[in-house]
């Protein structure tokens, strides 16, 4: 029995007919968290097991669509005459399989993945005549409109994935029925009497140019109209555009309420506090771009007082799916980061939008409250309540056909079909230039990690010298305050080997070189030396309890630490002898803190207490509790602990804490990429394996935790490379590795032939 796991049923069942051939009995198939998972087996026969040779070009085929299988290395013996014939009639558009021990994978050997690349022009002709496998006429015609409608790929097969009987309807009947099942996971202000009711202080945000000014008018003008103008106030915080002060200050002036304009110095809270009297207080903020390093400050300006400010965001209706989704993204962080929440929207210029499902799309998503909806310039009429079953009719309502949008059907035409596929197969190519120079510009030592791969095609003799060889001509330099992260005593679970050594530097980036553990030097004192001398160590990160020599050994070199423990750690508390799990309610609360885990984010409320471990009663430490809660429901994923030397900085130890956690799955990658490189690889010296994965697991773990700029951007990248669907994670990133290696790897080869 195998198990297969694709993007969608279509992509794992090719993977089926691929392995198994066609005559494969399926046991199973259900959804899982990276896409559909099949579970199969040869009916009545076994297929010939694939050699490494094999899976590489199993895997290119897979990738390019080869309509002749995967090509048989000369050498390679051919399987049995009972065998299946493999004969796929998809053009494969296949990920690699989240996890699968049996899927096919690149191998060291590129002579097969060479072969096929060099033919893929002459091939294409040939994909063009395959039989197509009959297609899901009802699904694709609503995953037609919905993606025609400027709803995400995503949302959309998340949508149809969720039903189990689709049905087969006419356009009108079809609309309809998304219609019903769309507005039923939008979230809407059912009635807006409470709101206008409760009053309280309403901020709005958003980008610039959305139209919060105008909607701040459109707000107050309602309030008005049912409780008067004496108990409004409007402020304003945009002291940057030319006459914003002016514009708020006329519409004020029309509804009869009072309006303040507050400079980019002054103090909101004491205004805020002189207006307690007011029933509504509507805040027009100033516009802040999703990428303006000013916004977290101005959402804390706007939340660290003790007035309880109701952030709602302003959504241009017109903006493209991805802006939007930034922009929701971004300014939900700031607001977790600032202690608040953001849960309401407004959208504005409806009227300008030619499709507003990918504004709606980003709405269900990401879980935000609608609350009005803005269709033009006049004060009050076009500010309106949603009705989603309207809404949605109007989203799917398409008067022509979108130049940018996703067709998941593609034309039927043969020349079409041709230069679609010329034209990814160069897309491809320029893609892995741009991608490969941004990872070498942007990650320390991945020119090292190309080259340290190139070396698993030497005879397994020789790679270990030449390893050793490589890393001597590429020395580390003594950097200074560079954080030192220790692997486990312990051989990591599953394996034989354990975790070798990785750094951070001092502004906290994890490196991808790693330092394998069984060449360090022996014994804590000296290997605390070697961290000192050679890598300019000053403090320490530790996958367990220190013992009391390493304990004794840090402080006498004055060097902080923290290590990550278990719940059922025992320490000694008011004279008692506690395990850490009873000790959580007495821990002193130290704020929350949002970071990034598993590809999605997070939030970690920290507390801590002073304590002592039992091996050492009269050195005093510090216990840290952290609570992990999904951001956007509370829900609660899980309880860590931690102990800390006493004298460290509590900034500094909260940063060291974060770091732990987001590495928590190091790992466990480590020992996904020695899988991979082992079983699919061919023979690689065990120190070259180790040290590949352990450098695959840690670029992916940093890049999955890169908020600058360029880290989105070179994400998206990866995804598209490998032809990755799902949400992006550090798993997933590490694949898309694999691939970018490999393919490079494929290329120079056929460019040396």
């Amino acid at each position: 029995m195998q198990r297969f796991v694709g993007a969608n049923s279509r992509e794992a069942m090719h993977q089926v007919r691929l392995v198994l051939g066609e005559d494969a009995l399926i046991l199973s198939s259900r959804s899982v968290e990276e896409g559909v998972e099949i579970m199969a087996v040869a009916d009545d026969i076994q297929p010939a097991p694939l050699s490494p040779r094999r899976a590489a070009a199993a895997y290119a085929h897979m990738s390019t669509g080869d309509p002749r299988g995967p090509a048989r290395p000369s050498g390679e013996p051919t399987a049995t005459q009972d065998a299946p014939a493999i004969q796929p009639r998809q053009v494969a558009g296949a990920a690699l399989p989240a996890s699968s021990s049996e899927a096919p994978m690149p191998a060291g050997d590129f002579a097969a993945l060479s072969q096929l690349l060099r033919g893929e022009m002459d091939q294409m002709r040939q994909l063009l005549k395959q039989q197509q496998p009959p297609a899901d006429d009802s699904r694709q015609a609503l995953l037609r409109d919905l993606l025609g409608s400027g709803f995400s790929h995503c949302l959309s097969q998340e949508l149809l994935d969720g039903t189990p009987a689709l049905p087969t309807l006419d356009g009108p009947g079809r609309a309809r029925w998304l219609a019903e099942r769309l507005g039923a996971r939008l979230s809407v202000l059912p009635d807006d009497g409470p709101l206008m009711e409760e009053g309280g202080i309403i901020a709005l945000v958003g980008p610039t140019g959305v139209g919060k000014t105008t909607t701040t008018a459109k707000l107050a003008a309602r309030f008005v109209m049912r409780h008067g103008a004496g108990g409004l106030a409007l402020v304003t915080t945009d002291s940057f555009r030319i006459g914003a002060h002016e514009q708020l200050r006329i519409y004020a002036e029309l509804l009869g309420g009072e309006v303040h304009a507050l400079g980019a110095e002054d103090n909101i809270e004491q205004l805020l506090a002189s207006l307690t009297g007011k029933r509504l207080v509507i805040i027009d903020t100033v516009g802040m771009s999703q990428r303006d390093q000013r916004l977290l400050a101005q959402i804390k300006r706007l939340a660290n007082g003790d007035s309880l400010v109701r952030l709602m965001l302003v959504l241009n209706a017109a903006s493209h799916g991805d802006t939007l989704d930034e922009v929701v993204d971004t300014y939900r962080r700031a607001a977790l980061s600032a202690g608040t929440t953001l849960r309401d929207c407004i959208i504005s210029k409806c009227d300008e939008a030619p499709r507003l499902g990918p504004v709606l799309d980003v709405l269900i998503r990401h879980d935000l409250r609608l609350n009005y909806l803005s269709t033009g310039q006049q004060v009050p009429e076009d500010l309106h309540l949603a009705d989603p079953p309207a809404l949605m009719g109007q989203a799917l309502k398409r008067e022509r056909p979108s130049l940018y949008g996703a067709d998941p059907m593609p034309g039927n035409g043969k020349g079409q079909q041709l230069d679609t596929l010329a034209r990814n197969m160069l897309g491809h190519g320029r893609l892995l230039g741009t991608l490969r120079a941004s990872l070498h510009r942007q990650i320390n030592d991945f020119a090292l990690l190309e080259d340290a791969w190139h070396m698993a095609d030497l005879a397994p003799a020789g790679q270990s010298h030449a390893l050793a060889q490589l890393l001597a001509d590429a020395p580390v330099g003594h950097a200074a305050n560079r954080q030192i992260l220790w692997g486990a005593e312990r051989p990591v679970v599953g394996a034989t080997w354990k975790m070798p050594v990785l750094s951070f530097t001092a502004e906290g980036s994890l490196q991808i070189r790693p330092w394998l553990a069984h060449p360090l030097p022996i014994g804590t004192q000296q290997r605390l030396e070697w961290s000192t001398t050679t890598l300019g160590s000053r403090s320490h990160l530790w996958p367990g309890n220190p013992s009391r020599e390493l304990l004794q050994r840090l402080q006498n070199a004055g060097q902080p630490w923290v290590a990550s423990v278990q719940r059922g750690q025992r320490v000694m508390q008011g004279g008692e002898s506690l395990a850490l799990a009873q000790l959580v309610e007495r821990g002193v609360a130290h704020g929350c803190h949002a970071l990034r885990q598993r590809g999605r984010w997070v939030r970690l409320e920290l507390a801590h207490l002073p304590v002592s471990l039992p091996s050492a009663p009269g050195q005093q430490v510090r216990a840290w509790f952290g609570t992990l809660r999904h951001c956007d429901n509370d829900q609660v994923l899980g309880q860590r602990y931690w102990l800390a030397d006493s004298v460290g900085s509590l900034a500094e130890q909260v940063a060291s804490l974060g770091r732990l956690q987001v590495c928590e799955s190091l790992p466990a990658l480590t020992l996904r990429a020695w899988n991979i490189l082992g079983e699919r690889h061919g023979p690689v010296n065990a120190d070259l394996r180790l040290f590949l994965a352990t450098a695959l697991a840690a670029c992916a773990c940093h890049l999955d935790q890169v908020e600058a700029e360029w880290g989105p951007v070179v994400r998206q990248q990866l995804l598209e490379l490998s032809g990755k669907r799902r949400a992006c994670s550090p798993l997933v990133l590490l694949e898309s590795l694999l691939h970018l290696l490999t393919t490079r790897a494929a290329l120079v080869q056929l460019a040396h032939e």
